[in-house]
């Protein structure tokens, strides 16, 4: 029978097999689909016990919520097809309890596996290799593991230049701006003035967005599927709209779900209803599918507009705590050799920011075990404390 340790180590290799090529292990091999299943399965060995730290319930919450919008779109739901293409947001948060019961094995994997990561990605971050073999977005939240000690002095400047090196050779803008965002975290001298900064950026797109909505609302006065006369009525309605179209499209894709389908966003669309009207078309064959199955480009908002204003809720508070954690408990993680998790939670959330993640099985189980792995340190932690209490009591 195999050991516990073994198994850990045989979901983590398929795990690194999806994070290097979810085109291929997540599209053809379905992946996502059995690292989910294999959460679910470690939840029931554990009995379905589920720790009372304030990520998981939050989680459970998430989990719970998701599965009331699957009941309800049973009646709601336009094609079963497409309620099965959504329904991913849902089961895909199972992969959580992977990262959260398997993280004490993580570091042991790590150890085994580093050279042959150094190998790997040492050649292809600079020789770019096709995507199905080394994904242009993904491979950043593997960054961190090629490094042995998170106390190393240079290790903040290593991985910014890595992520720049990796951004430039495939071409992914996305990388560059994690790049940005390790530099903000790195330099932040403490969790307030981090705060401080979010808060201002937040508040300075949401602004820059409303001034720009009523020239996005462009496109539905010439759009069709068929043609791209609408986006550059778009493009050409703004100089900033004229920047970059890729931009463009995405800002077009937000104010559907911010804008256009409130109010019906705040209790959440659910599942197989249409979410777009309007959307870019690289396969014709694909129109009647893409209102229900395309991504936003940002899984925040995406969410937002599937789960309603409870995601975001949720969302926030996840992100309230691990933040809290690596910048008031920083010293403690160095110690342990934990931050090293917090950064690749980082990876892959800025990486939805910009792209579709939590919505697709590419990688939306990524995100989900990464994030227990860093709940798990944090549960730790906070276990530990009260154990120390409790002992200074007796």
């Amino acid at each position: 029978m195999m050991s516990k340790k073994a198994i850990a180590y045989l979901i983590f290799t398929a795990c690194l097999l999806y994070f290097f090529s979810p085109w291929i292990f997540a599209r053809k091999l379905f992946f996502n689909e059995l690292l989910s299943l294999t959460g679910f399965l470690i939840l029931a060995y554990k009995g379905f016990r589920i720790s009372k730290d304030p990520i998981s319930i939050c989680v459970v919450l998430l989990l719970l919520w998701s599965g009331v919008h699957a009941i309800i779109s049973l009646v709601r739901m336009d094609s079963l097809y497409y309620y099965l293409r959504n329904l991913v947001i849902g089961y895909s948060i199972m992969a959580y309890f992977i990262g959260f019961y398997c993280q004490p094995y993580l570091g042991g994997f790590i150890k085994r596996i580093r050279s042959l990561l150094r190998l790997y990605i040492g050649i292809f971050i600079f020789i770019r290799l096709p995507r199905y073999l080394f994904e242009r977005f993904g491979v950043a939240v593997l960054f961190p593991a090629l490094f042995k000690k998170a106390s190393f002095r240079w290790l903040p400047h290593a991985l910014i230049i890595l992520n720049l090196i990796y951004g430039l050779t495939y071409d992914a803008f996305t990388i560059i701006i994690l790049s940005g965002f390790y530099l903000l975290i790195f330099l932040s001298p403490s969790y307030k003035f981090f705060v401080r900064i979010f808060f201002l950026g937040l508040v300075a797109f949401a602004v820059l967005f409303i001034y720009l909505v009523p020239y996005l609302s462009l496109i539905k006065n010439r759009y069709t599927p068929y043609s791209e006369a609408a986006i550059y009525d778009v493009i050409n309605a703004h100089p900033l709209l004229g920047l970059d179209g890729n931009n463009t499209w995405r800002l077009v894709l937000w104010k559907q779900i911010i804008v256009d389908d409130f109010p019906a966003n705040i209790i959440g669309l659910g599942f197989a209803t249409p979410a777009l009207k309007y959307f870019p078309v690289e396969d014709v064959n694909k129109i009647p599918s893409l209102p229900y199955v395309l991504g936003s480009h940002n899984s925040y908002i995406y969410l937002f507009g599937r789960l309603g204003i409870v995601f975001v809720i949720l969302a926030a508070l996840i992100y309230w705590v691990v933040f809290w954690e690596f910048f008031k408990k920083r010293q403690y993680y160095l110690a342990n050799n934990q931050l090293l998790i917090f950064l690749s939670f980082f990876a892959i959330s800025i990486i939805a920011l910009f792209n579709t993640v939590l919505e697709s099985p590419v990688y939306a189980a990524g995100y989900w075990l990464l994030l227990g792995f860093a709940a798990r340190c944090i549960a730790d932690r906070q276990r530990s404390i009260s154990r120390n209490e409790d002992s200074i009591h007796t």
